[in-house]
């Protein structure tokens, strides 16, 4: 008994030891994938998102491949003469097999670089605080998400989705916004993606003098005038089905066709219609796969049936080819179904082409 006592000290320093290391192995992450569906999606926490006190418009979004350095943030704004800068984290994720730009970020400091009726939509930005993410209208629709903040827990995403306001914004290429904490859920890193305010310079001038700052970084201009020249045809074919209301080929109902079908050969390349970003690329409800960009202005146009995607994310060209004629999805033969949409309303692509002097 007397051994025993002798020997108590050392015993309650083990015992110790062994709390305080099991207290830091249980607390420690998991390296484990967190799991994924509906019943990951984390609880609703009412975080409160600060108010809308002033808009900055952004000018420049630039994305690294790593965490954009202090130096480089400093290289950028001293050579744009940026007024304002926000660091964000960005980069690309898949939802489902398609693909998007995503950034993760506070609602309070982001929202006033979103575009008019996007900064002031209090409802997304709320939803984005309490952990849904935000995705763009174009990009919800492939996935037949519902609109106007109503929320769907996808069985292929850790997070709930939401679409609303924010799907129109004038960020070329961004798809979702979400928090930090689901963003890094995602794979996105601290500090990936930069925001500039230069409003008193162009932004394409901007842009040139950033990539010879900051070579080796994705550079890409905001503009928000609906650009008029600069527009090519999407495909060379023959005019199949024009826009307007018409009785749907495969289901056999009277439906809105939001676009234009061009038939053409299997395997026709399809061309970028304007310069501008990839905002999806990927599977889509109808349309089989289907590549989605975005434009000056809230411009986004849409390319459907798809057989082939040959861009995945980054800027594009007036003229580029980005994807392959196909037969996927609805569809009754080899066609594209290509659309033109301003703040997400649909146009007719051959008034919007002939005004721009493309005759289709």
């Amino acid at each position: 008994m007397k051994r025993l006592l002798r020997l108590s000290p050392y015993l309650l320093v083990v015992v110790a030891v062994l709390v305080l290391t099991r207290g830091v192995l249980v607390s420690r992450p998991s390296s484990e994938p967190a799991p994924i569906g509906p019943t990951a999606a984390p609880a609703v926490v009412n975080v409160p998102v600060a108010p809308l006190k002033k808009r900055v418009p952004a000018h420049l979004i630039v994305v690294g491949k790593t965490r954009i350095t202090p130096v480089q943030v400093r290289t950028l704004i001293r050579a744009t003469g940026a007024r304002s800068a926000l660091q964000v984290m960005a980069g690309t994720v898949t939802i489902g097999k398609g693909q998007t730009t995503a950034v993760g970020v506070d609602p309070s400091t982001f929202r006033p670089w979103t575009p008019k009726g996007t900064a002031e939509s209090e409802p997304v930005w709320q939803a984005v605080a309490n952990g849904a993410g935000a995705v763009a209208h174009v990009v919800g629709r492939a996935f037949e998400l519902p609109l106007g903040g109503e929320v769907l827990a996808h069985a292929t995403f850790p997070l709930t989705l939401e679409v609303g306001a924010f799907a129109t914004t004038a960020l070329p290429g961004i798809g979702l916004v979400m928090d930090p904490g689901r963003a890094a859920i995602l794979g996105l890193d601290p500090g990936t993606g930069l925001l500039l305010s230069i409003p008193q310079r162009d932004a394409d001038e901007s842009a040139r003098i950033a990539r010879k700052a900051a070579p080796g970084l994705s550079i890409n201009a905001v503009k928000y005038d609906k650009a008029v020249g600069g527009w090519v045809l999407p495909c060379v074919g023959r005019l199949s089905s024009a826009f307007g209301p018409r009785i749907h080929p495969v289901k056999g109902v009277v439906r809105m066709h939001d676009g234009v079908d061009i038939a053409a050969r299997l395997g026709t390349p399809v061309y970028a219609m304007a310069d501008g970003v990839v905002l999806y690329a990927g599977p889509a409800r109808g349309f089989g796969t289907q590549v989605v960009l975005s434009h000056h202005g809230g411009i986004t146009t849409v390319y459907g049936h798809v057989s082939r995607v040959l861009v995945r994310s980054g800027p594009v060209k007036a003229g580029q080819p980005i994807a392959l004629v196909g037969n996927e999805g609805e569809s009754t033969g080899p066609h594209l179904h290509a659309e033109v949409r301003i703040n997400d309303r649909a146009v007719d692509p051959i008034a919007w082409l002939k005004a721009r002097g493309v005759r289709l």
